[in-house]
C-alpha cells in the first residue's frame, strides 16, 4: 500500500513540474496558435473573449502580440511588465466552455 501511495505521489510530483506548453503565436484574426509539449497544436479563439473585462486588455494589438509562455501560462506584457496571464487549468476551461454566448 504505501509503495503505491508513493508512486502515485511521484506521479503527481512529475505531471507538476511538466511544461504543458511549447510555443504560443499571435494570429490577426484574434486567435493564439499554441503549441503543446505533447505535440499537439490547439488554436484558441480569444475574438470574442476580448470584450469582456476579464480580457479586455488584450483588445491593445501590442499587448495581444506580446504573448509568450513560460511552459506553464502563457504571458502577455505592456512595457516589459506581465499585465495578464493564462494558466493551464484556465486555458483548459476556456478550450472546453465558451462563455461568450
Amino acid at each position: 500500500m504505501a509503495f503505491r501511495q508513493a508512486k502515485r505521489l511521484e506521479r503527481r510530483r512529475i505531471m507538476q513540474n511538466s511544461r504543458i506548453f511549447r510555443a504560443v503565436t499571435p494570429m490577426e484574426d484574434g486567435c493564439l496558435k499554441v503549441e503543446m509539449e505533447s505535440d499537439c497544436t490547439v488554436r484558441l479563439d480569444m475574438h470574442r473573449r476580448l470584450q469582456s473585462v476579464r480580457f479586455g486588455l488584450l483588445r491593445n494589438q501590442d499587448v495581444f502580440r506580446s504573448v509568450a509562455t513560460d511552459g506553464y501560462r502563457l504571458i502577455f506584457y505592456q512595457n516589459g511588465s506581465e499585465v495578464l496571464e493564462i494558466s493551464t487549468s484556465t486555458f483548459m476551461d476556456l478550450l472546453a466552455v465558451d462563455r461568450t454566448k
